[in-house]
C-alpha cells in the first residue's frame, strides 16, 4: 500500500493496527515506519499465553466479518500455509451483526427496479441468516404464491471489503518481510490471490450460476439437488431462490436408516462432482447440506465451486492409485507432473516424507477413512518442498474432508472408499478408451503440425525484430524493495511539496487581488475568492506542517 492509498483509508487502518498492536504484533508495526501514536495500546494479558498462529486468529475475529471471511477461505490452502495455523482458522467464529433493514430496502428496490411489494406477497423484514456479504430474508412471490429465500447484499460492502483487502496486502506484506518464522510460505501471493476470490463473491450471479449448473448436470435429482435459482431476479447484489426446509445433518429427527443413505448420496454426489463432471461444491460442510422432508440431500451456498480439466482429474486418478498402492516414488512423480512451477525439488527427501505419511495413513486408507486428509497432508508437504499446484486440488481435498465429516454424523459406520471406487474406475475406463486416446493423439498432433507450420514464420518475425533493434532483455534484481519505497516515499513528499506551494501561491494572488486594504474580518469572508484563498493558506500549512513531521519522523527513524 502505498503512502497515500494508507493516509485514504486511515481511520480503518488504525483501527487494524490498534488491534495488532493488542495482539502482540506491535515491535514488528515500529519497523514500517507507522505514526507512534498508533502503536501506544496495551497488549491483552491473554495475547500472552498464546502462540504466533493462535495471535493471528484472534486478530482476524477482532476485526470483523470481512477478516473472518478471509480467513476461512484461505484455510483451503494447506499446500502454502503451516498446518499450526490451518488447524487455527478452521476454529473461527464470524459474529456477524445483521444490518437495519431500512438500510438493505434502498438496494432491493433498485435491483428489482420497483418497490419490493410489486412482486412478493410477503416479506418478513427479520433476517434469517446474516453473512459478512449478504443477508438472507424470507418471502413469498405473487406468481406462483411460492417461498423463497431473497440474498441482498450489504450496503457499501464492495468499498469497505476493498480497503480492507488493501490493507490486509500491505501489513502481510511486512509481517511476511519481518518475521523469519513466515518467511518460507507465500503469504502476499496467498492474500492476493484469496482477495481476488473474495470479490468475485461480490457478485452474487456467480453464485446463482454455480447452483444453476449443478443443477443441470447432477445426475441423481432424487437423491440431492441444490435450490433453484430465479433466473429474472438475480443481479450482481441480489439473488431469489427456492426456499427449503430441512433438518441439519445430527438433528434427532433423522433416523439412522435415513442417515446411512443420506450419507451414501451425498459421498456419490461429491465424486461424481469431482471425478466425472469436473465441478464440485467446494465447502459441503454441515451448515450447507439440509436433510429436506422428501429424504433429499440439498446443497446451499454456492458461492465457492471449484472446477477441474480433464487432464486434472486424471492427475487425480493417477493420486489417488499411488496412495492406494502405498508407492511414494509414484506419488511424487504424478505431483511433479503437474506441478505449475517448475522449482528443483529434492525428491529423494520428498519420497521420504511422503512414505513416511503414507505409512501413517495405509491402515487407515485401507477402510477407506481420512482420504481428503491424506491429500491435505500430501499438498501440504508438496508446498513445503516447492511443488505449487493449482487451487482447486485444495479445494477438492477440502470438500472431500467435509464430506466425510458429514457422512460420519449421519452414520458413524460411514465408509467413503466404496462409493468413489466406481467413480475412479470410470474416469480410468473413460481415459484408457482406445477410441478416446486416438482423439487425443490426433488433436496433440495438429497441434504439433500447427506449431511446426507457423516456426518459420515466427523465426523470420524473431529476426525481423532483432534487425529493428525491438528485442529487449528484462533483468529484476532482487532486494531493491527498500530503495523502491524510498523511491516512491520521496516522490509522494515531492508531490505533496508541489501542491503546498501551489495553493500557498495562488491562495496569496487571490487575496492580494481581491481584499481592501485595510479590511475587517466580516469583509475579507465576505468576498468568495478571499474565502477561497483563505481556506488554501489553511490547507497548505497542514500539508506543510504534515511534510516536516514525516520528514523529521523518517530522520529519526533511520538514525
Amino acid at each position: 500500500m502505498k503512502t497515500l492509498d494508507l493516509l485514504s483509508n486511515a481511520v480503518r487502518a488504525k483501527e487494524i493496527v490498534t488491534v495488532l498492536v493488542r495482539r502482540g504484533f506491535g515491535d514488528i508495526l515500529a519497523e514500517v515506519g507507522l505514526p507512534k501514536s498508533w502503536l501506544t495500546h496495551l497488549v491483552s494479558h491473554e495475547t500472552l499465553t498464546q502462540n504466533i498462529w493462535q495471535r493471528l486468529r484472534g486478530t482476524l475475529e477482532d476485526l470483523g466479518p470481512t477478516f473472518v471471511k478471509f480467513g476461512q477461505v484461505v484455510s483451503s490452502r494447506p499446500d502454502l500455509l503451516p498446518d499450526a495455523f490451518i488447524s487455527e482458522l478452521k476454529e473461527l467464529r464470524s459474529q456477524v451483526k445483521p444490518v437495519p433493514f431500512e438500510d438493505i430496502k434502498p438496494i432491493l428496490i433498485a435491483e428489482l427496479g420497483c418497490d419490493y411489494n410489486e412482486y412478493f406477497s410477503e416479506f418478513d423484514t427479520t433476517p434469517v441468516a446474516c453473512g459478512s456479504i449478504g443477508q438472507v430474508y424470507k418471502a413469498r412471490l405473487k406468481e406462483d404464491n411460492s417461498w423463497v429465500a431473497v440474498k441482498v447484499q450489504r450496503p457499501n460492502i464492495k468499498k469497505a471489503i476493498k480497503a480492507d483487502i488493501e490493507i490486509i496486502s500491505w501489513i502481510i506484506k511486512q509481517l511476511h518481510e519481518k518475521m523469519e518464522e513466515l518467511q518460507p510460505y507465500d503469504l502476499p501471493g496467498v492474500v492476493s490471490e484469496t482477495g481476488k476470490g473474495i470479490l468475485q463473491e461480490l457478485d452474487f450471479t456467480i453464485e446463482a450460476n454455480n447452483a444453476h449448473l449443478f443443477n443441470l448436470i447432477n445426475p441423481f435429482p432424487e437423491e440431492v439437488f441444490a435450490p433453484k435459482v430465479y433466473t429474472d431476479f438475480t443481479t450482481g447484489r441480489l439473488t431469489v431462490s427456492e426456499w427449503v426446509e430441512g433438518y441439519a445433518p445430527g438433528d434427532p429427527n433423522i433416523s439412522n436408516e435415513l442417515g446411512k443413505r443420506i450419507a451414501e448420496a451425498g459421498g456419490r454426489s461429491v465424486f461424481h462432482q469431482i471425478v466425472i463432471a469436473g465441478f464440485f461444491h467446494a465447502d459441503p460442510h454441515s451448515g450447507n447440506l439440509l436433510i429436506t422432508k422428501d429424504n433429499r440431500a440439498c446443497f446451499i451456498d454456492w458461492g465457492l465451486a471449484g472446477q477441474l480439466t480433464r487432464e486434472m482429474r486424471y492427475f487425480l486418478a493417477d493420486l489417488f492409485a499411488a496412495i492406494a498402492s502405498n508407492d511414494p516414488e509414484k506419488v511424487v512423480r504424478v505431483a511433479m507432473t503437474m506441478a505449475i512451477g517448475k522449482k528443483r525439488v529434492d525428491e529423494t527427501h520428498l519420497e521420504k516424507e511422503v512414505g513416511f505419511i503414507l505409512r501413517q495413513y495405509q491402515s487407515k486408507f485401507g477402510h477407506g477413512d481420512a482420504i481428503g486428509k491424506i491429500v491435505i497432508d500430501l499438498l501440504y508437504l508438496f508446498g513445503q518442498n516447492g511443488i505449487q499446484l493449482a487451487r482447486d486440488y485444495s479445494l477438492l481435498a477440502k470438500s472431500i474432508v467435509s464430506i466425510e465429516e458429514v457422512g460420519l454424523m449421519l452414520d458413524p459406520d460411514f465408509d467413503i472408499r466404496p462409493i468413489a471406487k466406481p467413480f475412479i474406475s470410470k474416469l480410468n475406463k473413460e481415459r484408457w478408451n482406445p477410441v478416446n486416446m486416438l482423439k487425443a493423439q490426433w488433436w496433440d498432433l495438429q497441434g504439433h503440425l500447427r506449431r511446426l507450420r507457423d516456426l518459420p514464420g515466427d523465426v523470420q518475425r524473431f529476426f525481423r525484430h532483432l534487425e529493428d533493434g525491438e528485442i529487449k532483455i528484462r533483468m529484476e534484481h532482487t532486494g531493491l524493495d527498500p530503495m523502491g519505497e524510498l523511491f516512491e516515499s520521496s516522490i509522494n513528499r515531492l508531490v505533496l511539496a508541489i501542491i503546498t506551494a501551489f495553493l500557498l501561491l495562488s491562495s496569496s494572488v487571490m487575496v492580494a487581488t481581491t481584499s481592501p486594504d485595510n479590511p475587517d474580518l466580516w469583509d475579507l469572508y465576505s468576498s468568495l475568492p478571499t474565502f477561497l484563498g483563505m481556506f488554501g493558506f489553511k490547507i497548505s500549512a497542514v500539508f506543510g506542517l504534515w511534510l516536516m513531521w514525516d520528514i523529521v519522523r523518517h530522520g529519526r527513524h533511520k538514525s
